[in-house]
């Protein structure tokens, strides 16, 4: 089959596009996508010179810079690479030099564009930068090398990280009146906020106590946060933050989200996390008008691991773990502080044994008003905190802890944002709106 495309543009034949379609139905799909490319190539070469002749003379040192003719370069697009002609002005008083074009066309200094830019950055945010370079080929036809890919990842991940930042800078330590306040994009009935901590691998060293003389790599912790809710379809709704900040800032931000998803008129409020401090620090700084839950395996955990103190054998620990979870789960924090203080009048536990059951007593006297079960469960609350831990792993957990992986801070906090701005449902909108220029 003899394919033959004549592509016109403003009513003039700019190019004649032809293919012959031979062999199987797999080699012909994979002409026809050569075919696409082709024609997308010469579609291009024609709109982005347009651009670039279109680009305005710029002014340098408070006057117009002079015009130094045309320079050819190649552009790698999603079609292929095409080759363009842009002008280069200088400036007489500094000597600098300009291509207003590079602006319209090109992503941050790089001779590429910015959808090529896009699908790299989508790409790194769940395959290893090893891996990369061969996708972009595979999938793409296109060829982008290792460090140039590092490089885009950093840049975009960069700019959405700086612009949390500046969130967060604009909202710490503030008291806003209340018509200030996000304005709610929806309207949740009942409403959960969780944060929680993941630890990743850096590049950082530090001197490892066990081989003296030797080196180790530094882990770090990295803070997410998430609002999640039931829409009108009982259909589980969340959004998600992230970062490396101070629990005061990283509870400000987390706050001006909750805010955004309909928190502050929300009828039921909860406020769910596991043992972290810095997590309760921050809902006694911001969400202290929620009903706090304290994670019921975190709390469960405790039991279990108290009892393999209290007692040496087995048989007695299970039993007696089993029995004190019982009493929790269908009495509280209240009912089994109770208990716990019977416990200890009826076996009198020693050393060892009665350390552990004092820390266990001091745990669940704290956190009465955050383990009443049954209430929770009588409102259908949730009183676990899978989805946070789900989310932990989703936002850093499946990117950053591969096997041998170990991050910088920049480029942790980079790949993070963009999978964040991808997981958060807003990829196109940032895209669409990110601008970065020749450094």
């Amino acid at each position: 089959m003899h394919v033959e495309i004549i592509i016109q543009v403003d009513g003039r034949t700019v190019a004649t596009v032809k293919q012959e379609m031979t062999g199987a139905a797999f080699d012909q799909e994979h002409q026809v996508e050569r075919l696409e490319h082709r024609v997308g190539c010469v579609l291009l070469e024609q709109g982005l010179q347009e651009l670039a002749d279109a680009a305005i003379q710029p002014s340098c040192c408070g006057r117009a810079m002079k015009n130094c003719g045309p320079e050819a370069i190649h552009v790698q697009t999603m079609s292929g690479k095409i080759y363009l002609r842009r002008r280069r002005y200088r400036c007489r008083v500094c000597g600098c030099s300009q291509h207003p074009a590079d602006v319209a066309i090109l992503f941050g200094g790089h001779r590429l564009t910015k959808l090529v830019a896009q699908r790299v950055c989508q790409l790194a945010t769940v395959e290893h930068f090893t891996r990369l370079e061969q996708l972009m080929a595979d999938q793409h036809g296109i060829a982008v090398g290792h460090e140039e890919m590092l490089e885009l990842a950093h840049q975009a991940g960069g700019a959405a990280e700086a612009a949390r930042r500046e969130d967060v800078e604009s909202w710490r330590e503030r008291r806003r009146p209340s018509e200030d306040w996000p304005k709610p994009e929806f309207q949740p009935e009942r409403i959960y906020v969780s944060c929680d901590g993941i630890m990743y691998c850096t590049n950082l060293r530090e001197p490892d106590p066990e081989h003296p003389g030797q080196q180790r790599l530094i882990w770090q912790q990295m803070k997410v946060g998430c609002v999640y809710w039931q829409d009108s379809s009982e259909v589980w709704r969340k959004r998600m933050i992230w970062g490396r900040d101070s629990p005061e800032d990283f509870g400000a931000m987390l706050y001006r989200l909750a805010c955004e998803c309909g928190y502050r008129e929300a009828r039921e409020k909860i406020f769910a996390a596991d043992g972290g401090e810095w997590c309760w620090d921050i809902a006694a700084r911001y969400f202290s008008h929620a009903s706090q839950v304290l994670d019921w395996y975190h709390a469960n955990q405790n039991l279990w691991q108290a009892a393999a103190t209290l007692f040496r054998s087995i048989v007695p620990s299970r039993t007696w773990a089993r029995e004190a979870e019982s009493v929790l789960w269908n009495g509280g924090g209240k009912k089994l502080v109770a208990w716990l203080k019977k416990q200890q009048t009826r076996r009198r536990w020693r050393g060892r044994a009665r350390h552990a059951w004092k820390g266990l007593l001091r745990y669940f006297e704290l956190r009465i008003d955050q383990t009443d079960y049954p209430a929770y469960r009588r409102k259908d609350w949730q009183i676990g905190t899978g989805m946070i831990e789900s989310t932990a792993k989703q936002l850093v957990g499946l990117r950053l802890k591969g096997p041998g992986m170990h991050w910088s801070e920049t480029g942790a906090l980079a790949v993070t944002a963009l999978r964040a701005t991808d997981l958060n449902g807003c990829w196109n909108n940032f895209w669409t709106k990110l601008t970065i220029s020749a450094a």
